[in-house]
């Protein structure tokens, strides 16, 4: 009995000495492995949209120059429509004209240049006023009232005639126009003539007095280099020398318009200071 306690006692020591058994190890479910990602470059920001290009602005028009001719017979005919017609040429001019044969400062009665300026630059608004005037002027003085005339050769004569040219020139004035008077062009007509300086020297004296005036002296232009009225001259367009006045010695023939119409446009470039570019 004795060694059957100490074989149970040897069984326990060994039992009791042998090492416990390691815990098992369980992979992992694929299930709860988180998965694998690659990592994406960083995003690049687009560059912002081309503005559409604007169309270019269209290149700036000059404002026009605007002439008005007013006058006589003298703008009615050839000189006033080749004068126009060069004007209208030049791309930076406009113009108008407004004429009536047999008239002048003398007889509102008739036809009245006050009010009929006075008209045309309020419908124009020029910037330069070109008038020839006069040539019908050596008479009596009327007016639009029936008021009794002043005849011509009476010593008031001038003094009324200065007050006319006066009066129209404010009527045809503005801030900023000029106004370039004519010289009446000589004729040669002695009896004429004796009337034409009278009233050439109080037109010239009148508007030499104003600044926004100029008296354009028309007399190199007809007279040659002793003072007598030129009767022929070389004019553009034609291959000779051409009379420049109609039988009348008055009005011009169609290759005088056209010679004085040359010798006037210049001078109006010069006020619109486009001479340069004429």
């Amino acid at each position: 009995m004795q060694n059957r306690l100490t074989r149970l006692l040897v069984t326990l020591f060994v039992v009791s000495a042998m090492p416990a058994p390691a815990a098992s190890v369980q992979a992992p479910s694929p299930s709860t492995v988180p998965p694998f990602t690659v990592p994406l470059p960083a995003a690049v920001p687009e560059p912002p949209a081309a503005t559409p290009a604007l169309p270019a602005p269209p290149p700036e028009v000059a404002r026009k120059h605007k002439v008005l001719l007013l006058g006589d017979s003298l703008i009615a005919t050839g000189f006033g429509e080749y004068l126009q017609a060069q004007l209208d040429a030049h791309p930076r001019i406009q113009s108008a004209r407004r004429a009536k044969s047999s008239t002048g400062l003398a007889r509102p009665d008739f036809f009245d240049w006050m009010d009929v300026g006075r008209e045309e630059v309020e419908r124009h608004q020029p910037d330069v006023v070109v008038v020839i005037l006069g040539g019908n002027d050596g008479q009596s003085l009327q007016d639009t009232q029936g008021g009794k005339a002043i005849r011509w050769g009476q010593a008031e004569w001038e003094a009324a005639y200065r007050e006319r040219i006066n009066d129209f020139l404010a009527v045809l004035s503005s801030p900023g126009r000029k106004i370039v008077w004519l010289e009446l062009p000589t004729t040669g007509l002695k009896r004429f003539e004796q009337k034409l300086r009278i009233i050439r020297a109080l037109q010239r004296e009148v508007i030499s007095s104003r600044q926004d005036a100029v008296h354009l002296d028309t007399r190199p232009f007809f007279t040659d280099a002793k003072g007598r009225a030129l009767r022929q001259a070389r004019v553009d367009g034609f291959r000779r020398p051409m009379r420049l006045r109609m039988a009348d010695g008055v009005h011009f023939t169609v290759a005088g318009g056209r010679y004085f119409a040359n010798k006037v446009y210049p001078e109006v470039l010069g006020v619109l200071g486009l001479l340069q570019q004429g």
